[in-house]
């Protein structure tokens, strides 16, 4: 049966149907930029699976009938994920064929004209991987790039060295740009480098080394990028923390992302000193007190700051030493708590109510950690740390939505006082 239409709703109304229908949040500019510090593993394990779902519904809205396929297609390729090498090439070709035209509405832009984001997941060897070079090529409005191309083989080098040199197709309009290599060979980071030097427009990078070894951004993209995480800081050029004139440049600098899988301390120092003084907001991938004091001296601007626990019992005295902050984030790494550990959470909050008057939020970025505090077994004592201890503190308790951490849990309350009641006849039975 042929699906029409409705008479008299305008093409536009369809349009914002169809954008409603395919959306994912915080995946395309300018959504993305709310979620700038998130942007890494833990984000991509979230919005991959929300895009493979969207693109299977912008499929179906192509099929409904030829009127569809006119309004709905330039939304089909708009957020392109490759997470299994054998698409490569159905890919590919159905790009190149647009690209010439092959299947098109005579004057349309080609498919390759309207994607905004690629995703590119890649374990070990794939056999069409050289045609990730021909995707980009086709794709010159990308604003957001993910690659995530692990477990390489030597000589597969040089297929990283082409997809870089290929991305310079989109250099104009890339604003985000996550490379999550794990090569290290000086020829690939070279062209790393010459790349992001290219763009002119780059607000958020994510890189696994850090691409310049002396330490400086270049000048290039100094007016452009707000956000820089890198997991591996390597300044191996010299240099000396300040000193190196950057007051009297044009800096967009404001947020950083200190991963802390390896400790390299004395190269984030020099980096910290050189750009802390732009800083307003720091993330530390794990808490270390030497850190914390890296960034009370360097970072005189910081506003907000966000900070990752092995559990909530490491937020001692000496870690809520905080620099004058208005947003303090917190997340566990993902260790069960006990109920001690949980309870622990909100003597720090009652302890920052005293020692920073600054503060106006504070909020559980990890959903994990907001889910425990719903469970039966540590509802009671969060809801009763909330009504009466901090009941007159002066900031704000969020979840991880942004929402009041109270509201949320008083609204799945009655479902754990259900619970309650069923734990307890099962127990007397």
């Amino acid at each position: 049966m042929t699906t029409r239409l409705r008479v008299g709703v305008p093409p536009e109304v369809w349009d914002h149907i169809f954008e409603i229908a395919t959306h994912v949040p915080y995946t395309l500019v300018p959504e993305i930029f709310e979620k700038s510090a998130l942007i890494g593993d833990d984000y991509n394990e979230l919005c991959r699976p929300a895009l493979k779902t969207a693109f299977a519904t912008k499929r179906n809205l192509v099929l409904v009938c030829k009127q569809w396929w006119h309004l709905a297609i330039r939304y089909l390729y708009r957020a392109i994920l490759i997470n299994n090498p054998r698409k490569i090439l159905s890919i590919c070709s159905t790009l190149q064929n647009y690209a010439n035209g092959m299947g098109a509405v005579p004057g349309a832009k080609p498919l390759g004209w309207w994607a905004e984001r690629l995703d590119v997941v890649i374990r070990g060897a794939a056999a069409d991987e050289e045609r990730l070079v021909d995707v980009i090529m086709c794709l010159p409005n990308l604003a957001v790039v993910s690659l995530d191309i692990r477990e390489r083989r030597s000589k597969d080098e040089l297929i990283l060295r082409y997809i870089l040199n290929a991305s310079r197709h989109a250099a104009s309009s890339l604003r985000v740009l996550d490379w999550s290599m794990e090569s290290s060979d000086p020829a690939t980071l070279l062209i790393e480098r010459q790349l992001v030097a290219e763009l002119s427009r780059l607000c958020i990078l994510r890189s696994r080394y850090m691409p310049w070894t002396d330490g400086f951004i270049p000048q290039s993209i100094l007016s452009s990028l707000t956000t820089f995480a890198v997991k591996r800081m390597l300044i191996t050029e010299g240099g000396i923390p300040g000193g190196s004139g950057l007051e009297d440049r044009q800096i967009s600098l404001r947020e950083v992302v200190i991963d802390m899988t390896y400790d390299d301390f004395e190269s984030w120092s020099i980096f910290m000193g050189r750009y802390g003084i732009f800083l307003t907001s720091v993330h530390l991938t794990y808490c270390d007190n030497r850190y914390l004091v890296m960034i009370k001296q360097s970072c005189p601007n910081i506003r907000r700051l966000t900070l990752s626990v092995i559990n909530f019992s490491c937020l001692t005295h000496d870690m809520l030493s905080l620099p004058p902050i208005e947003y303090l984030g917190l997340n566990t790494l993902g260790v069960y708590p006990t109920w001690m550990e949980s309870e622990s959470l909100f003597s720090a909050l009652a302890t920052l109510t005293d020692t920073l008057p600054t503060l106006r939020v504070v909020q559980l970025t990890n959903p994990v950690d907001v889910a425990r505090l719903s469970t039966i077994h540590y509802y009671e004592m969060a809801v009763r740390a909330l009504e009466k201890d901090l009941a007159q503190c002066a900031f704000r308790i969020e979840d991880h939505d942004g929402n009041l951490l109270l509201e949320r849990l008083e609204a799945v309350g009655v479902s754990v006082v259900h619970d309650r009641k069923n734990t307890t006849l099962l127990n007397l039975i």
